[in-house]
């Protein structure tokens, strides 16, 4: 009797998981589906539901622990989200453990986290297999060994996501070198782009499409050359520029000057990245962040982190700002994001 109490038992813990994991899988699909906000762009400006928005808001690592709540009460616009090993990374369902130890939850589950919080999601490939050797940042895309099977996993992502128009994917972190010292010209990267835009569109994803620019992200000179030609193939794209050292280091006349360039080209730009620290240097974002919010640029913090110890983390363990050897940075973005938006 105790034998087949026990089966009983078994089989009604497996029914019930079964359940839920099924109920769960359901409530990810209906979350999915359930989104009307139409997002689009005209010149600069980034539109929702046809009204000009700013976006202020933090990159974040959710696909290792989905659904952060207190994102909201910093008042973040969008979550950037760090996908460090886009071979292994599950796109629905429960977390999987991968080859490197760690525990990877879906991207569905991540950008319902965040849809619940009316986070809009920026998906991008960080690496390709968790190592760093493959990190996507200083890389020329169509050189590396898994640039194929790349192109294969972002439409797979763009078909799962095309009906789903607050997730808007990067097509890649931070190409080319710093110093274009591997070959890189203007007509490389309009060249790449335009591929890895064609495989999101060529699924039936309108969507927002990000399209970062050169020199690890950090040159803005492709996009005044290239960026007004390449909008007019391409519709319903955001530029990407992360602002480290060759931004922060810069004068405040000269990035003053450098965003009214921009701003003249009326090409729609997110500053994807920006921190205090990069490249074993200690800068002050302050100035630029003012310069950029009053010029109504949208604009993500690096890193939505709680670990006092990362200078560029915006939260200590606790979970308050984080002002450690940093040019007080996480109470600085802190107070930008609880600012009226000034698009």
């Amino acid at each position: 009797m105790r034998a087949i109490s026990f089966l009983q038992k078994s089989r009604c813990l497996v029914i019930l998981f079964l359940g839920i994991l099924s109920s769960c899988n359901q409530a990810e699909e209906k979350t999915a589906n359930n989104n009307t906000d139409e997002y689009s762009t005209q010149g600069s400006r980034i539109l929702k539901n046809k009204q000009a928005i700013q976006l202020i808001g933090t990159n974040s690592f959710q696909v290792f622990s989905a659904n952060d709540q207190t994102m909201k009460s910093w008042n973040m616009d969008i979550a950037r989200e760090f996908i460090g090993n886009v071979l292994e990374q599950p796109l629905t369902g429960i977390p999987i453990k991968d080859s490197n130890n760690s525990f990877l939850h879906s991207l569905q589950s991540v950008v319902d986290g965040n849809r619940k919080n009316n986070r809009i999601t920026i998906l991008c490939g960080f690496g390709w297999n968790g190592k760093t050797e493959t990190e996507f940042t200083g890389k020329s895309p169509t050189q590396t060994f898994w640039w194929e099977a790349y192109k294969e996993k972002l439409k797979e992502w763009a078909l799962h996501f095309k009906d789903q128009p607050d997730v808007w994917l990067e097509v890649w972190n931070e190409p080319y070198r710093f110093d274009r010292a591997d070959g890189y010209t203007d007509i490389v990267w309009k060249n790449d782009m335009n591929t890895l835009v064609r495989i999101i569109r060529s699924t039936g994803n309108n969507s927002i499409v990000i399209v970062p620019c050169a020199e690890q992200g950090q040159d803005e000179s492709v996009l005044l050359q290239k960026g007004a030609v390449f909008l007019e193939k391409n519709p319903k794209i955001i530029f990407d520029i992360h602002a480290y050292e060759k931004w922060l280091l810069d004068s405040d006349a000269s990035i003053s000057n450098r965003l009214d360039q921009l701003k003249k080209q009326k090409l729609p730009i997110i500053f994807g990245e920006t921190a205090p620290m990069n490249a074993g240097i200690l800068m002050n974002p302050t100035y630029f962040l003012n310069s950029i919010y009053q010029r109504g640029f949208s604009v993500c913090a690096w890193v939505w982190k709680y670990d006092s110890s990362d200078q560029d983390a915006l939260l200590t363990a606790e979970g308050l700002p984080n002002d450690k050897n940093n040019n007080n940075w996480g109470t600085t973005f802190k107070n930008l994001a609880a600012l009226p938006r000034t698009p």
